[in-house]
């Protein structure tokens, strides 16, 4: 795919098309992800936020509204991932919308993961949008291993205006990947079948829970091979682990306190059951006794 930007905004007004002409009042903060979609996005950007660190000056969200029109705050288009070095993070997060006259410069890096209502936008319409705002790369990550997008992983770089091509090849582990120049990282398509050996290669790798989807997305560090774990995912999953430990042992303690209870119940009504009998053995003898003194 080559891209190659305009002097004018792309007029895409048509129903179906991006930026979508919505009404002043109905203007949304964000754009509804979609299950197909989710795991991979929220898996990347907590990846990329705790690999460089939410501070003032780098900015990271999903589907968060890029404008650049000034004069009409109805036409912008929403990645599923958006990255920027070197800008006023604070001041994006604010206003809850990337306004290019306001930010000052475009994203470095936007990412599209696959969906059967968008993947068509993500492929014919989106790049020329993209370029024309001057986001530094545009990828395309699709879940089901390129059903959508041809390939499972796709990647561009601005150069001169023009979207060329990032090679996508076989990493030293086999898995395709691509270095994303603007991230300093390589994005890497993992197919299920595939996973079992960068877990031995690379022991504690967790793998987001992508539902049916054959292929999941990795982000690997060039200089050392590794690739980026979820260090906060981790956290958590073993915090619900212990939680879930915790909550099966007060179960299995509440199960053995009623335990002791029905036996304890079991044994006085085996106490009354025999002094019962005691009773009645008492009352048998008295009337035997009262019968014979007759």
């Amino acid at each position: 795919m080559v891209t190659r930007t305009t002097d004018k905004i792309p007029e895409y007004y048509d129903e179906g098309f991006l930026p979508w002409p919505w009404p002043e009042d109905e203007v949304p903060e964000r754009i509804p992800i979609e299950m197909m979609q989710a795991p991979a996005i929220r898996y990347l950007w907590m990846l990329l936020s705790e690999y460089y660190g939410l501070g003032p000056t780098m900015f990271s969200d999903t589907n968060i509204p890029i404008r650049f029109d000034p004069s009409n705050r109805r036409v912008f288009i929403a990645p599923d991932i958006c990255l920027a070095f070197d800008v006023d993070a604070i001041a994006i997060g604010i206003r809850e919308s990337y306004d290019l006259w306001e930010v000052g410069k475009p994203p470095d890096f936007v990412l599209e993961v696959a969906s059967r209502s968008t993947y068509r936008k993500d492929l014919y319409e989106k790049p020329e949008i993209y370029a024309y705002i001057g986001a530094g790369e545009y990828w395309l990550f699709d879940p089901t291993g390129g059903e959508l997008y041809g390939q499972a992983l796709t990647g561009y770089q601005l150069v001169n205006g023009i979207y060329e091509p990032i090679e996508i090849a076989p990493n030293e582990h086999g898995v395709e990947s691509g270095y994303s120049a603007a991230l300093g990282l390589r994005l890497c398509s993992v197919t299920r079948s595939r996973q079992s050996d960068l877990a031995v290669a690379q022991p504690g790798l967790v793998f987001f829970d992508n539902y049916h989807y054959p292929v999941s997305l990795l982000v690997q560090e060039p200089d050392t091979g590794l690739y980026l774990v979820d260090v906060r995912g981790q956290s958590e999953r073993a915090e619900q682990a212990e939680a879930r430990a915790e909550n099966a042992e007060m179960q299995a303690e509440q199960a053995e306190a009623r335990a002791e209870q029905v036996e304890a119940r079991a044994k006085r009504a085996e106490a009354r059951a025999e002094n019962a009998e005691a009773e009645n053995a008492k009352l048998r003898e008295r009337l035997r006794q009262l019968e014979q003194g007759r």
